[in-house]
């Protein structure tokens, strides 16, 4: 889903996020980039959600209550329609082993906790640009990053 109206949403992106703080600073810097943003706490409810509404993108953090962010990207892959949806894992889980392994899963990206904000959106921008294959203008994807570099805090 994308557009290229300055009022319509560019994507929406489904965000697995258990700390309040960091999953509510993180929809409104998407919201900010007009990328619709929904957030939930595990594992379980990102599974449900994604199978009840389409999403352009996942951003997932590993250290979730219960099923952990690998087990959730382990059954997206393992799911046929929900399989091309990028999983791009945002997490303080940095080591050789959690980035190996999201690898291996299929993970599109790998932000560590913490990041700046321009950086976050860059990234999702891009892997939004990317998959939408250069179809779209590339100024639609560019202005939202742009319109919120000089308005945020780090993150």
């Amino acid at each position: 889903m994308f557009t290229t109206s300055k009022s319509q949403t560019v994507a929406r992106v489904l965000v697995v996020e258990d700390h309040p703080d960091i999953g509510d600073l993180m929809r409104a810097a998407l919201g900010r980039a007009r990328i619709e943003a929904t957030l939930v706490t595990s594992g379980e409810a990102a599974l449900q959600t994604v199978r009840q509404a389409p999403f352009d993108l996942i951003l997932l953090d590993i250290a979730l209550p219960g099923m952990s962010g690998l087990d959730v990207c382990r059954a997206l892959k393992a799911d046929k329609a929900l399989s091309s949806i990028p999983v791009i894992f945002v997490s303080g889980q940095t080591s050789s082993p959690y980035k190996a392994e999201a690898k291996r899963l299929g993970a599109a990206d790998f932000i560590e906790k913490p990041f700046e904000l321009v950086d976050f959106l860059a990234r999702i921008l891009g892997r939004l640009r990317l998959q939408a294959n250069e179809a779209q203008p590339s100024d639609s994807l560019d202005e939202p990053l742009q319109a919120t570099a000089s308005s945020h805090p780090e993150g």
